[in-house]
């Protein structure tokens, strides 16, 4: 039963009566419940156009809504040119608890079978390991393909290798000179020889010629479709590159579906088709280089296309991959940082001239340490694993200080990494916090899977008292059942808001609430030891509700559940 739903559908059907017209409908939520459960407020919209006062109006489509028995209300009042909606709980907790425990982790899911999305995230340069600031882009990208899957959505998960870049040919030139260690993690061994190419070449400026070469040496064999020994040399690179890439993303609960090298557009032609088919728009000018004139998209800066000597920049690789990806797909969603921005409006302008779809992107600000700022170049930054490596550690002497097994350190570190960064809005820069992160009082993960644990304990301990759960319902329940049930019904809702949003905070945030609500509700109504066998079974099947929903939640965020804490 969608309570909300059926409020809404009821209230456009009395309204579109009246006015001849479809109208949007959003219900807000009173500030306490004595005030009702939902509440809207359109018959002050309405008062102009009917030519009647906001409390007159209300009370009209309150006495038709009273006619149509909308189902899971159970009263409706006026209130000063409000209407609000007081929900019958009994009769929700029932169904609501019962539909849940039966679908289990499937309670929630969408049906938007047939429509195909391809979401391309992380796509770091494989010249070193996946830092902090890859982790706000692989962890939004990994979370939004769980939630968009759930919803309904087949979705498959790029990861774009930029392999020919200056910064690729940099690594190539440095294996040359330097060579790897090959006792450290592969990505890590890589980022020491970029570190010290880039010091070398700040103390030989004469040597920038080489990897110019490089660079057009690999190209013109991806042209004409060879694998001679420089192609073998960037290939050889940059898999040793994501040979430690995939290992980290795989320790953070990360898998991409395809791995697509920027380099195949090259050698299968589409980058010069691209060229070609720009060039017959008459938007291309020539001047030191080929630059596209996307001022007829509100775009002043000109798009390079590609050198004097013909050779393609990122740019056009980049529109080439979009063109292939979003032949393929009914959506595409690129997640980016929003110092991407410019590029990423410049490849849209560049798609429409060429008559194609465009993708949806995600923009995220920066996130950082207290400790300060980082560069690649110089070798100074805080790494994936790194990160993941104190979490757990700290997670460890949390779980010490607690008495509690420290085999699930790895289930709470990760859980801390993954949630705090997916909590926060994207748009918003964020500062990494370990006493945020690691809270087992009130914002960090912990306290979510503190939650699902002490579900866990309740149930367990019912079952060995042989205590069923029932959704019987049948007694006044408390404001504290009420609001936990009024919270366990709005996933469904917050899964579509969700996936239609693309807003992956909105379910990390509704789980630290759904679990502050159960502590509420934990805290101020005894489950086994209330003495009514009805009240127990009733409270019983509320904590399997809750648990069922806290496991799905935490799962589409990437995140295990200990059980025991």
């Amino acid at each position: 039963m969608d309570v909300k739903s059926n409020i809404i559908n009821a209230l456009k059907k009395v309204i579109s009566e009246e006015l001849k017209k479809e109208i949007d409908i959003k219900l807000d939520e009173p500030p306490n419940l004595e005030l009702g459960d939902y509440s809207v407020n359109i018959c002050f919209k309405l008062a102009k156009e009917l030519k009647k006062s906001p409390k007159e109006i209300a009370e009209s489509i309150r006495n038709k809504l009273k006619s149509m028995n909308i189902e899971g209300v159970k009263e409706i009042k006026v209130v000063n040119g409000y209407i609000n909606f007081y929900i019958d709980y009994n009769k929700l907790g029932k169904d609501l608890t019962e539909e849940i425990n039966k679908e289990g982790h499937n309670y929630g899911r969408g049906d938007k079978k047939g429509i195909k999305i391809i979401l391309e995230h992380t796509s770091a340069n494989p010249n070193g390991p996946l830092h902090i600031g890859h982790l706000r882009n692989a962890i939004i990208g990994d979370c939004l393909k769980r939630i968009l899957e759930f919803y309904g959505y087949d979705v498959e998960t790029h990861y774009y290798v930029n392999d020919m870049g200056r910064q690729m040919a940099l690594v190539v030139y440095g294996i040359e000179l330097f060579g790897l260690d090959e006792n450290k993690k592969k990505d890590n061994a890589i980022a020491e020889t970029y570190v010290k190419i880039n010091k070398y070449l700040e103390e030989h400026p004469e040597e920038e010629e080489k990897i110019l070469e490089l660079m057009r040496e690999y190209e013109n064999a991806l042209e004409r479709n060879e694998d001679n020994e420089i192609v073998k040399k960037f290939e050889f690179a940059v898999n040793y590159a994501l040979d430690g890439i995939k290992e980290t993303l795989k320790n953070l609960n990360i898998e991409h579906d395809t791995f697509v090298w920027e380099s195949s557009y090259v050698r299968n032609g589409m980058v010069k088709e691209v060229i070609k088919r720009l060039m017959e728009t008459g938007k291309v000018i020539k001047e030191d280089t080929y630059m596209l004139d996307l001022s007829d998209f509100g775009i002043q800066k000109k798009m390079v296309l590609a050198r004097a000597n013909g050779t393609s920049l990122y740019s056009t690789r980049d529109i080439a991959y979009h063109l292939d990806k979003l032949s393929k797909c009914d959506i595409g969603i690129d997640v980016l940082g929003a110092d991407h921005k410019l590029t990423a409006e410049m490849v849209k302008a560049a798609l429409k001239l060429l008559g194609s779809k465009v993708p949806e992107v995600i923009f995220y600000e920066f996130i950082s340490l207290p400790e300060g700022s980082m560069s690649t170049r110089k070798g100074r930054f805080i790494s994936a694993d790194e990160l993941l490596e104190e979490a757990i550690k700290r997670a460890k002497e949390e779980c010490k200080k607690r008495g509690v097994d420290e085999k699930i350190a790895y289930d709470i570190g990760l859980g801390a990494v993954r949630y705090n960064i997916a909590r926060i809005s994207p748009e918003k820069p964020m500062i990494f916090k370990w006493d945020e992160a690691l809270d087992f009082e009130k914002v960090g993960c912990p306290f979510i899977q503190y939650a699902h644990a002490r579900c866990c304990r309740i149930l367990e301990e019912a079952e060995n008292k042989n205590i069923k759960d029932e959704p019987l319902f049948n007694y006044e329940l408390t404001n504290e059942e009420k609001s936990l049930i009024k919270m366990l019904n709005e996933f469904k809702d917050i899964i579509k808001e969700s996936a239609e949003n693309r807003k992956v905070h909105i379910l990390a945030n509704y789980l630290l609430e759904l679990a502050k609500t159960f502590n509420r509700f934990y805290a101020n109504c005894p489950i086994l030891m209330t003495k009514d066998e009805n009240i127990k079974k009733s409270r019983l099947s509320l904590v399997k509700s809750t648990k069922n929903v806290l496991e799905t939640g935490l799962m589409l965020l990437g995140i295990n559940c200990p059980g025991r804490m």
